[in-house]
């Protein structure tokens, strides 16, 4: 009787053990299922801070850490360059932020607005509008980064894939959909040799 009794309570040890795993799971899935969910992520590096000095806006693109953001195939277009740039003293072929299409991110951006041009399971096209703040000529601490209130005058296209529940940026593009891995995949071919495909 005591043996079945502690079999019973190891079966529903283990069932709500598993129960408990597949919950978090889920609940991570969930986080990531909206496309705009990965790029309000990387926007966020963007924010604009008080401290005029900072030098830390923006998004560093060679960060190990930053893997996330990206899929398989544009993170390896972006080792190859830092890869074999770096290994001639060189900078990199797509020498400008790709991420607000910019040289530099003054003192930070607003995003004003995430529009989710096209969507599947797999695949999806977005849009994103915003504002440069230069020289703290835009109030953003009375302004929410992610705000919709006016109409952001700058633009940058992601094109995303779906892989297990979660968003990663594919490619980059101008507004026609032409997007900078190709071109980035051919620049590394013609001038460093690589055999990136």
């Amino acid at each position: 009787m005591l043996i079945n009794h502690f079999n019973l309570m190891k079966t529903y040890c283990g069932i709500t053990a598993l129960i408990g795993t597949l919950f978090l799971f889920q609940t991570h899935a969930y986080a990531q299922s909206s496309p705009t969910e990965i790029i309000k992520q990387i926007y966020s590096f963007y924010q604009p801070s008080p401290d005029s000095e900072s030098n830390d806006i923006g998004f560093d693109r060679t960060d190990f850490k930053n893997k996330q953001f990206f899929s398989p195939d544009f993170l390896k277009v972006i080792k190859e360059d830092e890869k074999l740039t770096s290994a001639q003293g060189d900078g990199s072929v797509m020498d400008y932020d790709f991420i607000c299409n910019c040289q530099d991110t003054m003192d930070g951006l607003i995003v004003r607005n995430i529009e989710i041009l096209q969507e599947t399971a797999h695949t999806a096209r977005v849009k994103v509008s915003f504002d440069f703040v230069m020289n703290g000529s835009d109030t953003f601490q009375k302004d929410d980064v992610f705000t919709t209130d006016r109409p952001g005058q700058q633009h940058t296209y992601f094109n995303l894939i779906n892989s297990n529940n979660r968003w990663f940026i594919d490619d980059v593009t101008d507004e026609k959909n032409i997007g900078i891995k190709k071109t980035w995949k051919e620049e590394l071919r013609k001038y460093y040799h690589s055999s990136i495909q």
